[in-house]
């Protein structure tokens, strides 16, 4: 399934299981968009004949594909879920709690996850940007999967890269900072100069926009002080959403 740009996985809660198949989709700033497709399960073991025939890209077969399977790595976590509801809108706050495990170690799982279940985009937004104002929120771009191929070795070890050579494309400069803010994180040399520079080719693009202004803020203070805390700071946050919102035009 890797190798197909493809997750696989079963959940269970309960005496309950469900498999899910999340395709290949699209990741900006902090918002997360792939097509899934969910069934329900019994057994240890995937059922893919139970997913439309039509998700498979050409020349693969369920037939080749089933008896291949074989897990990369777990993630157990407790939900706690509530239901955010407006004149049509309906959005599901999701705090997961728990661990990532894989043959490379573990890794915490500490999320506030939100998902546009009915309604506009913008609402969505509206209510992340409400409690980013709040503190203490980290808009991530690394889903649960991605952190678990890695500990499985199914993904490139961290490495500093050049920056996107078209400066004025915000979707590819955005992404270099979140990439090497991913870097700094892991702990490489270099990478906390990498994000000021990131920053500073973003910043002239937002004259006028809502986002520059945080992003301004948020930059003065990881110039002074490139710790941790900063990630999490409301401006930082804000930032990343409202420059995603305007890529996503919400």
């Amino acid at each position: 399934m890797r190798h197909l740009d493809m997750g696989l996985r079963i959940r269970r809660w309960g005496e309950e299981a469900e498999q899910t198949i999340k395709c290949r989709g699209q990741v900006v700033g902090g918002l997360h968009a792939r097509p899934e497709y969910n069934t329900p399960i019994e057994g240890e073991v995937p059922d893919l004949s139970r997913f439309p025939d039509e998700i498979w890209p050409d020349g693969e077969t369920v037939t080749r594909l089933q008896p291949n399977l074989q897990p990369l790595f777990r993630t157990d976590f407790r939900r706690e879920a509530l239901q955010f509801e407006t004149p049509g809108v309906a959005i599901e706050l999701a705090r997961d709690e728990g661990e990532i495990v894989g043959r490379l170690g573990r890794e915490p799982i500490d999320e506030l996850e939100l998902e546009l279940k009915s309604g506009p985009a913008s609402a969505l937004f509206d209510l992340a940007e409400r409690l980013a104002a709040l503190g203490g929120l980290r808009p991530g771009s690394l889903s649960k999967a991605q952190r678990g191929y890695r500990l499985a070795g199914q993904a490139a070890p961290w490495a500093l890269r050049a920056s996107h050579p078209v400066a004025d494309d915000l979707n590819a400069l955005i992404d270099d900072l979140q990439y090497h803010e991913s870097c700094w994180l892991a702990g490489l040399s270099g990478a906390a100069e990498r994000m000021s520079e990131d920053a500073r080719r973003l910043l002239p693009m937002g004259e006028g926009s809502r986002w520059q202004a945080p992003l301004a803020s948020w930059l003065q203070h990881w110039e002074r002080s490139p710790d941790e805390a900063s990630l999490y700071r409301s401006d930082y946050a804000l930032f990343l959403l409202r420059l995603t919102r305007q890529l996503h035009g919400a």
